[in-house]
C-alpha cells in the first residue's frame, strides 16, 4: 500500500467515525433518514468521494442501508455495537495501548443483541473493550474477518459465534494451530478441539421432552431446521430421540419434520394436516414455535387445548404472540461471564487448558401446553 492510500484509508474512516458520531448524538433511531453524503462532506471538510466512501464501508458492515433517490438510513441495531466502534478508535488514537478483544457474531437478532450486551459488560469490568464484526451467517466472511482480526495488534483475542456450520474452516484451524487466544461459543467443533461454551441443548431438549410426557403427551413430534454440521440442533433431535425412547413412547417418522431453510407457515400447515393425531410438538427454536401457533391458529386448533406447543431459545419473538409459549431458556449472562473468563485467562496463559464447558438451560412455563389425563 502505497503512502496516498494510507492517507485516503485515514480520511475515510475518520469521516465514517463522524457519521457514527452524528448518529449516538442526533440519537438517530432505527430505520431514520442519515445526513446526505453532500451534507458530511461539507461537515467534515472532504470531497464527496470520501464521503461516499465513507458511506460505502457503514453499507458494507451492515451497520446502514441505501435506498435509491432516498438517501441512507440506519439498520435496526444496538447502539452500543456503534459506541464499541467509536471508543475503538478513540482509545486507539489516544494512546495505542487500550486492550480489545473481538466478537464476532453471524448477525443481530434479539439473542445475539443479548450475548453483545452481556460480553460487553463482563469485558468492561475486566477493562477490555469489544469490537463487533458480523460474518452475515456466512463461513466465507467469517474467515475472512478472522484473518483480518489476527493481524491487529491491539486485538488481545477473539468470541466467536460460528456461522450457520460446525465445520471448521482453515482460517479458524491456522488460529488453533498458532495458538491464538480464541474461544468458540454456542458450537462445538467435532474435529478439533476449541476452548468453547455453549449451553446444554441435549438436556435441554430431554427436559423440554420430558416436561411434555409429564403432562401425559405420547404423541410427540419434533421440528427443526437442518441439524447437519450444527451440533445445537443435532443436541436437541438427539435429546427428543433419547426421552422418548427411555419412556417407550412410538417415535413415528411423520412426525419429525427438517427443513434446510427457514420453515414457512404453509410447511407447517400440510404437517399439521398430515399429522391429525399429534397432540404436542417439540420446536428446535421459537422462530418455528411461533409460525406452528400461527399455522394451528389458521386451521382452528386451539393451543394449547388442540396441540401443545414448547419451544427452545427464550426468543423476544414469543412476546409478540397472543399466548405465552413454554419455551427453553437459555441463560446468556452465564455463557458470556465463562467465555470471557476463559478469554482472558487464555490472553494471560496462552498454554493454559483447553475448556469444554455446557451451561444449563431452564423451562420457562407459559400457557401453550396442556394437560392430557
Amino acid at each position: 500500500m502505497n503512502v496516498n492510500n494510507k492517507i485516503q484509508d485515514t480520511l475515510y474512516n475518520r469521516v465514517r467515525i463522524e457519521i457514527l458520531k452524528i448518529i449516538i448524538e442526533k440519537n438517530i433511531g432505527s430505520n431514520e433518514l442519515l445526513p446526505s453524503e453532500g451534507d458530511i462532506a461539507k461537515l467534515c471538510g472532504v470531497s464527496k468521494m470520501t464521503s461516499k466512501l465513507a458511506f460505502n464501508t457503514l453499507v458494507e458492515e451492515k451497520l446502514i442501508y441505501r435506498i435509491p433517490r432516498r438517501g441512507s438510513f440506519l439498520k435496526d441495531i444496538d447502539t452500543n455495537i456503534i459506541r464499541s466502534i467509536i471508543d475503538m478508535k478513540n482509545n486507539s488514537s489516544n494512546n495505542g495501548r487500550t486492550n480489545f478483544i473481538a466478537l464476532v457474531i453471524p448477525s443481530l437478532d434479539s439473542y445475539t443483541s443479548d450475548i453483545v450486551r452481556a460480553i460487553e459488560k463482563q469485558a468492561k469490568n475486566k477493562s477490555f473493550n469489544v469490537v463487533i464484526k458480523f460474518s452475515n451467517d456466512n463461513s466465507d466472511i467469517e474467515q475472512q474477518v478472522l484473518l483480518e482480526l489476527s493481524k491487529m495488534s491491539e486485538i488481545k483475542g477473539v468470541i466467536l459465534f460460528p456461522s450457520n456450520s460446525n465445520v471448521c474452516g482453515l482460517e479458524l484451524l491456522n488460529l488453533k494451530v498458532k495458538n491464538y487466544p480464541i474461544v468458540i461459543i454456542d458450537r462445538i467443533f467435532k474435529e478439533i478441539m476449541f476452548d468453547s461454551i455453549s449451553h446444554d441443548h441435549f438436556q435441554g431438549a430431554k427436559d423440554a421432552v420430558n416436561y411434555l410426557i409429564e403432562k401425559g403427551h405420547s404423541e410427540i413430534g419434533f421440528i427443526s431446521r437442518g441439524i447437519s454440521n450444527v451440533t445445537s440442533r443435532e443436541e436437541r433431535y438427539k435429546g427428543y430421540i433419547k426421552v422418548m425412547m427411555e419412556n417407550n413412547k412410538l417415535i413415528k417418522n411423520e412426525y419429525i419434520y427438517f427443513s434446510e431453510d427457514n420453515i414457512s407457515e404453509d410447511e407447517l400447515r400440510q404437517y399439521l394436516i398430515k399429522n391429525k393425531n399429534i397432540t404436542a410438538v417439540f420446536c428446535a427454536d421459537d422462530y418455528i414455535a411461533a409460525n406452528l401457533y400461527y399455522a394451528a391458529m389458521n386451521l382452528n386448533i386451539n393451543v394449547p387445548i388442540g396441540l401443545s406447543i414448547i419451544g427452545f431459545s427464550d426468543n423476544n419473538i414469543l412476546n409478540f404472540l397472543p399466548i405465552k409459549v413454554t419455551t427453553v431458556r437459555q441463560p446468556v449472562e452465564q455463557l458470556c461471564t465463562k467465555a470471557i473468563t476463559i478469554l482472558l485467562n487464555k490472553i494471560i496463559n496462552i498454554d493454559a487448558p483447553t475448556q469444554l464447558v455446557k451451561i444449563k438451560t431452564e423451562i420457562i412455563e407459559g400457557g401453550s401446553v396442556a394437560y392430557i389425563k
